[in-house]
Parts: structure tokens; sequence; C-alpha cells
């Protein structure tokens, strides 16, 4: 499956940060966004979870399936399944993601404007480039984690379609390879969704009052 689907609850959370600070500088819409920020770093490590939920029942599937392997198939394709929805429900906010980033940044230039004060703008300056460098990584790793989703999200969905034609046992065979790819492809997925978790805390914490 070629797609530009993004990977879990990572790009949406993006567009609550953005969004929600650029229709309030109060820190306490801030804290809000750091408490959601990093809750979004949670739920990307569940993500990680599902991935070897997936991974475990096509292996089951394939290297040991029943003699009725029905029930096998159905608890593979629900969880492939799972990671798909998760990925569509993401794809539909990198368009906002890109307009309410350009929006936040605008702003935040347009508050500098009006500060007269020039130690406190030289301040508020750099507490911006600061922030918009946190940004550029956790969208640098977004970028690195959905190139290692798709060929991931690609194999394991090529193997449920074949096997929703084929639910034998050549047609696990015919998939085999195909599954054991997927094993190789979710060891840079994993690392690169540890790498977003990790990025989305530091941005998180970054914008927490607690942590000033």
């Amino acid at each position: 499956m070629k797609s530009n689907k993004l990977p879990f609850v990572a790009l949406a959370a993006l567009t609550v940060f953005i969004a929600g600070c650029a229709s309030s500088s109060s820190y306490e819409n801030a804290g809000k966004t750091s408490t959601s920020l990093q809750e979004t770093a949670f739920n990307i490590d569940k993500g990680q979870a599902q991935i070897d939920t997936t991974l475990l029942a096509l292996s089951d599937l394939v290297n040991a399936p029943n003699q009725n392997i029905k029930p096998q198939f159905k608890k593979f394709e629900s969880a492939v399944e799972k990671l798909d929805s998760l990925s569509k429900d993401v794809s539909k906010q990198a368009l906002a993601m890109q307009a309410e980033g350009a929006a936040y940044f605008h702003q935040w230039d347009t508050d500098l404007a009006k500060i007269q004060n020039e130690h406190i703008r030289s301040r508020s300056t750099e507490r911006k480039n600061v922030v918009a460098a946190r940004f550029d990584r956790v969208r640098a790793s977004y970028v690195q984690a959905k190139d290692a989703f798709v060929p991931f999200m690609s194999r394991l969905s090529d193997v449920r379609t074949a096997l929703s034609a084929d639910l034998t046992g050549e047609g696990l065979t015919s998939v085999k390879s195909v599954a054991d790819q997927a094993k190789v492809d979710a060891v840079p997925l994993r690392e690169a969704l540890h790498e977003l978790s990790s990025d989305f805390r530091v941005l998180g914490i970054s914008l927490s009052s607690s942590s000033q």
C-alpha cells in the first residue's frame, strides 16, 4: 500500500499545540498544551506496543497456523486495521499543521514588534527561536517516523490482502517472506517512534510553567 499516511497521533498533537498557542498567549494554554504533548508521547509509546501486537499476531498466523486458521487471521486483520485507522485519523491533520504553524510564529513575530524594551524583546526572540527549533526537530522526527511507517504498513496490508483471497496453507507460504521483512522494517520504525516520543516530551516540558 503506497501511502502518505501519518504515524499514530503525532501530527494531531502538533496541531493541538499550534492552535492552542496561536489562539492565546496565556501560560494556562501553554500548560494545557504541555500536558497534551506529553500525553501524546505516551500514546506514541502505546502505538509501539500495538506494532508488537500486530507482529505477534502475524508470526502466530504464518509460523504456527492452527487447523482452522480463520481466527488467527481475524486477529491479525484486526490489529492491522487498528494501525491503519490511527494513521488515517492523523493524516487529516497534515494541512492544518502547516497553516497553523505559520500563523503561530507569525503572531509571535507580531507580538515581538510591539515590545519596546530591547532586552525583553531580545530574550523573547531567543525564546521563540528555541521553541521554533524544537518544533522543527519534532517535525523532522515525524518525517523520519513516517518514512519508516509507510513500508511497514504496506507489507502488512499486502499480507492481509493476499490472505483475504487465499487463506490456505499455500497462501501462508506465499506471504512468509513478506511477513519476515515486516519484522525487519519494524526495527527502524521503533527507533523512529522512540525518538519522536522523546522529542514530543522535550517540547511539552519546554512549554510547562513548572519547568521554567
